[in-house]
């Protein structure tokens, strides 16, 4: 149930880097990965924003609620909550002397027009990472964030790597969608 990241449910703001790069000169889209669970709010502290909710298998995770969860003094213990979380990711190989895009961080929440307390959430984040290094024969990618961060993954499709090499740079867009709907045993 809990492979939702809980720092989408928290709509906490982090950038992840990406498996994947772009082929030379071109956008490459990964495709989009959603999933939904269901649970049952068990606890609520309205105090401090925080809920524990219980997944169908039994298992137990605690979530903070934003402040832009609207509505949430009306949650009540034994509220369904299907929770559907999104994500995808899109990435632009750039040449070394290409301008450098505006850093750009985007939040949004919209109320759901349900009767009961609901919401979809959603994050994107556009960064530039630098190549550091390419091995072709092991299909992975080394490359650092524009903080300093320093990352080596496996590419799903080793082609990708083709004309790419240290000092390119990619400019990776990530989206996260959350999507909350409470409902009541009837």
């Amino acid at each position: 149930m809990w492979r939702i990241p809980l720092i989408a449910v928290a709509i906490a703001l982090a950038c992840t880097m990406a498996p994947r790069v772009a082929a030379a000169q071109k956008t490459i889209v990964r495709p989009g990965v959603t999933e939904t669970t269901t649970a049952v709010i068990e606890k609520i502290d309205f105090k401090d924003r925080f809920v524990r909710l219980r997944g169908d298998d039994g298992e137990e995770l605690g979530v903070f609620a934003p402040p832009e969860l609207p509505r949430f003094t009306e949650l009540r213990v034994g509220d369904h909550v299907t929770i559907t979380y999104h994500e995808s990711t899109v990435y632009r190989l750039k040449g070394r002397h290409a301008p450098r895009p505006a850093v750009s961080e985007e939040v949004a929440a919209t109320e759901s027009r349900s009767p009961l307390p609901g919401a979809t959430f959603t994050h994107q984040v556009t960064e530039r990472v630098t190549v550091k290094a390419v091995d072709r024969k092991a299909g992975s990618i080394t490359v650092t964030s524009s903080s300093g961060e320093t990352v080596t993954r496996r590419v799903d499709n080793p082609s990708d790597l083709d004309g790419v090499k240290p000092g390119d740079y990619i400019d990776i867009t990530y989206t996260q969608a959350v999507l909350v709907n409470v409902t009541r045993a009837k």
